[in-house]
Parts: structure tokens; C-alpha cells; sequence
């Protein structure tokens, strides 16, 4: 039998200021070039830049995002081209969280037109968080909840074909995971009335007991499985960090031959080539990443 494969991150070459990075959606934008969000800072996007071999990160650069004002606890990234442009989406967790002595909502969902330098425009959709617990009333309960006592919590956020697939940290049950489909045209007018209506999809994971939940999506350009990075659902839990794979058709996660070292966080993941080798690119909350 093989022996699994054990991810333990490298640390970061920089932080953030005079703090690690909190990594969290992350996809590729260059040759050499990944972005990622970092969820203690909603003000800008962060670019890692690796060597020729795709091993060891050079050197990350701040990038400013404007006009995103507002935008609370980014937790998904996603790329979208269309036309010849080339979009980032990011997303909140979209929950109810303490911010000192009161309760702050996280409400975001922001297009982003990205460019290869300079400051990025950034375009929210004002009253994204409202009308999701509208048009899925299934959420309704725990729109009113801190992630902790069951509350909504979005994560993982991807492209797919025509549309946003959200994966849900929370609230979640034994076994399985939630993934929210929204159709939207990326590229035309950004608001709400753009928006399709929702489909709810539940995967299993298969032998597992657990409560876990989304932490990342990415999808694999070349067969096209959804990649799921899987982990707790609330802070105490003490359910494992877990990679599957899950094709268009299917309602359950096909789980990879990976584990985690106890220090790791991963909230963030993305496929990518080097020639002809497909590698896997985690990012981690503590301040680092592995390539698998």
C-alpha cells in the first residue's frame, strides 16, 4: 500500500506587516503568479510569485483594491475569464461575528478587474448577503447565527460554467457538505437583479462521521473535478483537513491520499501545470503554503 502523502506548509517569505498572512481563497493569475486573499485584510489582493520550479515562493506584493470599501472577512477568490478580460470574484463568509462589544455582518461579493500592476478597480454587489437568504430560505435560521452556534459561513467559492458555486463552512452535518450554485453573468451589470436562481447541492463524504465543512473550491481545468478542501466546521471542532475530488455528476467526494500536519490550516487551494505535471497549491491562515 502507498504511504500517504504528508503536507506540512512553509512559511511564508513576508508577512503582512508586522503579522503572518491569514491565506485564505487563492487562484492563479501569471505564468509564476498567485493570488490570494488574506481575511484580516479586506483592503487588498496578494500576488506570491514563485521560482522557475514552482517550489519555493520569491516574494508577495500588496494590491490595493478600490472602491471594495465595505467588504468584511474575504474567505473565497475565484478567476473568471470572459471576452478577452480577465475577472477576479471575491467573497465573505457572509456571517455574523462579534467585532468587540457588537455583532458585525459580513456582506461581500466583489468583482474585480484585474490588471497586471498598479491598484485593482473593485465593484461590490450591494445586498449580495440579503438576497441569498431570500432566494434560499433553508438558510434563513442561520443567517441569524455566529458560525459557532451553526451560523452561515461561506468559504469556498469557484466558476462554474455560467455561474458561482459557493461552499458552505456552516451551518453543516455528519457526513456531508453543502455547495450553492448562483447563476450570473460576470461580465454585464453587477447587482443582484443579475442574479439566476440558487440550487442547493449535498455531497457525501464517503465513511465519515464528522462535521466538517467547506474550507476551499478549485476546479480542474483539465477534467473538470470539483478540487474540495475540507476541514471543521466550527473553531473546537476536531474533524480532520481533508483534499477530494468530486466530478459534475456525482454526490460524492472521492478523498485523496493526503493528510495534514497538526500545525497546518489550509483555506486555500488551486490546480496548475508545469509542463506536462498537474501540482496542487495550498495556502494556509498561519502563514504559509505547501505544492503538492
Amino acid at each position: 500500500m502507498a504511504k500517504r502523502k504528508h503536507v506540512k506548509p512553509t512559511p511564508f517569505p513576508e508577512k503582512n506587516g508586522k503579522v503572518p498572512f491569514n491565506a485564505s481563497g487563492v487562484v492563479r493569475t501569471g505564468s509564476r503568479r498567485f493570488t490570494f486573499v488574506d481575511n484580516k485584510d479586506p483592503t487588498a489582493l496578494f500576488e506570491m510569485t514563485f521560482d522557475a520550479h514552482a517550489e519555493t515562493v520569491e516574494r508577495i506584493h500588496r494590491r490595493r483594491l478600490a472602491g471594495a470599501e465595505g467588504l468584511g472577512d474575504p474567505e473565497g477568490l475565484t478567476r473568471v475569464d470572459l471576452d478577452g478580460e480577465t475577472f477576479l470574484v471575491v467573497c465573505s463568509s457572509l456571517a455574523v461575528a462579534k467585532s468587540g462589544r457588537r455583532q458585525r455582518v459580513d456582506d461581500g461579493l466583489v468583482r474585480v478587474r484585474y490588471r497586471p500592476g498598479g491598484d485593482l478597480p473593485a465593484e461590490p454587489m450591494a445586498g449580495f448577503r440579503e438576497w441569498l437568504l431570500a432566494h434560499v430560505p433553508t438558510l434563513a435560521a442561520a443567517g441569524r447565527l455566529e458560525p459557532d452556534a451553526g451560523g452561515l459561513n461561506v468559504e469556498g467559492l469557484v466558476w462554474d460554467a455560467g455561474a458561482l458555486l459557493f461552499g458552505l463552512r456552516g451551518p453543516a452535518v455528519p457526513g456531508r457538505v453543502t455547495l450553492i450554485r448562483v447563476p450570473v453573468d460576470v461580465g454585464g451589470k453587477w447587482t443582484t437583479d443579475a442574479l439566476g436562481t440558487p440550487t442547493l447541492r449535498s455531497v457525501r463524504i464517503p465513511g465519515s462521521t464528522a462535521v466538517q465543512g467547506i474550507r476551499d473550491l478549485s476546479r480542474d481545468e483539465r477534467t473538470g473535478d470539483l478540487l474540495l478542501l475540507l476541514g471543521r466546521s466550527a473553531s473546537d471542532g476536531d474533524a480532520p483537513f481533508q483534499l477530494g475530488t468530486c466530478d459534475r455528476g456525482s454526490d460524492t467526494v472521492r478523498l485523496l491520499d493526503f493528510t495534514f500536519h497538526r500545525s497546518a490550516k489550509p483555506e486555500g487551494v488551486t490546480t496548475f501545470s508545469l509542463g506536462d505535471e498537474r501540482k496542487i497549491l495550498i495556502v494556509d491562515d498561519d502563514g504559509g503554503y505547501a505544492v503538492l
